[in-house]
């Protein structure tokens, strides 16, 4: 029978898919210079550094702060006189501090970090007034980049691609998570895990993130 076109064929995971994934890329400097800004400017007081970072992390992602509802003011003036203020006001460093303990996204600090996450999104959402969690994820994995996978349309794709080896979410909610996150971050977590089990491979979020565009590509 032939596959509907509404349905996403399956995809295996295979050795080739994860030294695809684990292999330099093109955009790995890019990435590392989105890296060094967050390691250099950790710290959300200076409303300079907030700007920088989110303006360059957003526009680099497809994921741009300035994307809003009730447009009013134009894009330069809302960082200045609403992203940056909100975000350096918002206590974020000390949700980050939260989070030190953690050397990567195991069982054990999976509530602390979604929640982190859920508190990122409805700041983002306050001054925004649409749903940013790819904008938080991504703005999260620059700063903690062994805590934090990458939200997108493609890594939901790729997931999907490759649903008959990572384990469902479950139903448990996390108090102060976004929902929508809390399970794609279980899924990605199962991924990990059967890579690990299947190939003897650690695969760290940002070449978990590689692997699902591929997947949501069709590059077995």
């Amino acid at each position: 029978m032939p596959v509907s076109s509404n349905v996403r064929p399956r995809m295996e995971i295979t050795s080739a898919l994860i030294q695809s994934a684990t292999d330099p890329s093109p955009w790995d400097l890019g990435n590392q210079v989105l890296y060094d800004l967050c390691r250099t400017h950790p710290g959300h007081t200076s409303e300079a550094a907030v700007i920088a970072k989110i303006w360059l992390i957003g526009r680099s992602y497809a994921a741009a702060i300035e994307r809003r509802r009730n447009k009013i003011n134009g894009n330069d003036d809302f960082y200045v006189n609403v992203v940056a203020p909100k975000i350096t006001n918002s206590g974020i460093d000390e949700w980050l501090r939260e989070l030190e303990s953690f050397d990567g996204p195991t069982g054990e600090s999976r509530q602390k970090i979604v929640q982190v996450h859920g508190q990122v999104t409805r700041l983002f959402e306050e001054f925004t007034g649409l749903e940013k969690r790819s904008l938080a994820s991504k703005y999260l994995h620059f700063h903690l980049p062994h805590l934090f996978f990458i939200y997108d349309a493609r890594a939901v794709k790729g997931l999907q691609r490759l649903r008959q080896t990572v384990n469902r979410a479950s139903g448990v909610s996390v108090e102060g998570a976004d929902n929508e996150y809390r399970k794609f971050f279980e899924k990605c977590q199962s991924l990990q895990q059967h890579i690990k089990g299947r190939f003897g491979s650690t695969v760290s979020p940002r070449e978990t993130d590689k692997l699902l565009l591929l997947a949501s590509a069709g590059m077995a």
